[in-house]
């Protein structure tokens, strides 16, 4: 319509304004939008991700929350609530899986122990190569983007 500001990914960002965005609101409006535009991203894949693990492991998680987090990479409450943090939209999708897996594992083991572990590598093989990933990495996910 011209009024909407769209965002397309085709291996690169392309956004195209509408002529209301004046030059100097540019930048903020672009940084806002994008971030929402990321944020709708991974909380799609969360989505799916959790109602196929769900379905195939027969969890029933109370809901799933993608927000901002101040700490962890997720957390699955004591009435089985989850929230995953949104920063791993900057991760790959494997270790946002991973996340997604942990915390659903939580339904059945609530603590970290040798079950927990167990009951993880059974339903994520990955899980090893994903927690280091973001052992090493997970303290830069999204920084040049975030610190705009």
């Amino acid at each position: 319509t011209g009024q909407e500001i769209e965002i397309v990914y085709k291996g690169g960002f392309v956004i195209t304004l509408p002529s209301w965005v004046s030059a100097s609101a540019a930048e903020g409006v672009v940084a806002t939008e994008l971030k929402l535009w990321l944020k709708k991203a991974v909380r799609d894949d969360v989505r799916v991700m959790a109602a196929d693990y769900a379905r195939r492991l027969n969890l029933k998680p109370r809901s799933i929350r993608v927000s901002d987090l101040s700490r962890g990479w997720g957390s699955c409450g004591a009435k089985g609530s989850i929230s995953i943090n949104w920063h791993l939209v900057f991760a790959p999708k494997r270790v946002l899986e991973y996340v997604v897996a942990h915390e659903l594992a939580h339904l059945r083991h609530r603590d970290h122990g040798p079950r927990f572990w167990a009951y993880l590598q059974s339903i994520f093989p990955e899980q090893q190569a994903a927690k280091s990933w973001l052992e090493r990495h997970g303290a830069s996910l999204g920084e040049d983007f975030l610190n705009r």
